[in-house]
């Protein structure tokens, strides 16, 4: 991931804080976020004797700013409860001095193999910065030593913008993919290399696996290529894409195109058009695994780039979203639900069964998950309320249409949802976070908010539902800080 830093961001640095988070009032009490200062992208998930790791892009330095990337490190047995681990990888090395950016892992001979990209700024230069992919290895998960022959991935002719890199093993040979700017008829466009190896450290491009022709944007960060329902699907973050109606209205998108790969000729023929993986306004830099239950398991930053939240006052920025299990349907489109191992976290049932309009529910700590369920010949209204603002989320059954607005001048977040049977949904509220989960996980959305005091769910004073179910959820995220 690359930042661009102006004036105004370098001025707030000089009054970031410095490794303490000062109140407790937006901090996730079960989401993924830092011990302090800032966190992005999130690196490098594996499973890895017996936990799952999660890297990530980290500044311990500020929470204003995402300054210099190290690699931020938790870990996990269960997804939900996670441990804070030291600092895995510095940008002390000449070739990496800039920053270790985005990567993954690879998990072979009882050893954990950390592809990543080195980053190098040239100030008053141009280009004003080139990135090469290094490698870094631990054998026991904590400790992460730089290969000595760094770096492993020069990237020659494809420079500066290359980076990312997404790793697997399919039979004997090694691949991994990364994102790449390039320019065609003056104009910047984004794509995904592919590149092989046989031995982990030698590595050959192979082809592209598919390019932007415009519409797509001028550079496409985080792809993640895998094998799914027989299908193949080209995961990645594109930049630059214009909105249309409501769709692409983030400043950066996330989302995905389903084809067929062919392993000896290498080409990737796509089968559907790019979607959107979620609708929300914060989620991006998506990484995923193939889990020890041979689960498909993706996250991603729940965040968006320019946009300053109240909690970086707090002494933090950034959190993930929960881990989500992928399936295909098949008229392939990608299906999201929450990892069971969620409900570790839940606490008391503080409402169950049918309720009328107006029902409202405080949640004990500003944690809580809802599940509703009712008809979908009906609008459905819930409201996320506290002292100072709201986040509604609003079904429309009239023109099939699910909402997410926080307020704000670019607080509507809307898509298309047409629930046959049954109106299903799942909502997860974390502090300042929203995860809505639509059906079967056929439309989601995941949005930050601040609302400060206590927290409330209200239906809508003209709903009737079958099913409004609230449930306490307990904190898991160790924290150091003061409760508001």
């Amino acid at each position: 991931m690359r930042v661009i830093f102006n004036t105004l961001t370098l001025l707030l640095f000089l009054y970031s804080i410095n490794g303490e988070i000062t109140n407790c009032r937006y901090y996730p009490r079960y989401h993924a976020a830092p011990p302090y200062g800032w966190m992005n992208d999130p690196n490098g998930l594996t499973f890895f004797k017996n936990n799952y790791h999660l890297f990530y892009q980290f500044n311990p330095d500020s929470a204003l700013v995402p300054g210099t990337a190290h690699w931020g490190h938790m870990k996990s047995t269960n997804l939900v409860h996670w441990q804070h681990l030291p600092i895995a990888m510095y940008p002390n090395n000449t070739y990496d001095r800039s920053g270790v950016f985005s990567g993954s892992a690879l998990i072979e001979d009882g050893k954990m193999y950390l592809y990543y990209t080195a980053h190098i700024n040239h100030p008053g230069e141009t280009p004003d910065h080139e990135e090469s992919q290094a490698l870094a290895i631990s054998e026991d998960g904590v400790n992460v030593v730089k290969y000595e022959n760094n770096p492993i991935i020069l990237g020659a002719g494809r420079q500066p913008d290359i980076r990312d890199p997404k790793i697997w093993k399919h039979g004997d040979t090694y691949y991994l993919v990364l994102g790449n700017k390039f320019i065609k008829n003056d104009t910047e466009l984004g794509r995904v290399l592919l590149y092989s190896s046989k031995d982990k450290y030698n590595w050959e491009e192979d082809s592209i696996v598919a390019a932007s022709d415009g519409p797509l944007g001028y550079m496409w960060e985080c792809p993640d290529f895998f094998q799914i329902g027989g299908y193949f699907v080209l995961l990645f973050s594109p930049q630059g894409v214009k909105p249309e109606g409501d769709k692409f209205l983030n400043l950066y998108q996330c989302g995905y195109i389903v084809g067929s790969f062919d392993y000896v000729t290498r080409k990737f023929v796509p089968k559907t058009e790019f979607r959107e993986l979620d609708h929300g306004h914060d989620f991006y830099a998506t990484q995923s695994i193939l889990d020890n239950k041979k689960r498909r398991l993706v996250l991603a930053w729940n965040d968006m780039w320019e946009t300053n939240y109240a909690e970086q006052n707090d002494g933090f920025t950034g959190q993930m979203t929960l881990p989500r299990i992928l399936t295909l349907t098949k008229d392939l489109r990608l299906l999201q639900r929450p990892v069971p191992e969620i409900r570790e976290a839940r606490d008391n049932v503080i409402c169950t069964g049918r309720a009328s309009g107006g029902t409202s529910v405080t949640l004990a700590d500003k944690a809580g998950e809802v599940n509703i369920r009712a008809s979908p010949s009906s609008d459905l209204e819930l409201s996320i309320e506290g002292k100072n603002r709201s986040v509604l989320i609003y079904y429309d059954a009239t023109n099939g249409q699910i909402s997410l607005d926080r307020g704000g001048d670019d607080g509507l977040r809307r898509t298309e949802w047409k629930p046959k049977y049954i109106l299903k949904m799942t909502i997860f509220i974390d502090a300042s976070s929203v995860e809505v989960f639509c059906g079967d996980g056929e439309v989601t959305m995941s949005s930050r908010f601040f609302i400060d005091g206590p927290l409330s769910v209200r239906l809508g004073d003209n709903c009737e539902v079958e099913q409004f179910r609230v449930i306490n959820l307990k904190r898991t995220i160790p924290v150091d800080c003061s409760d508001e």
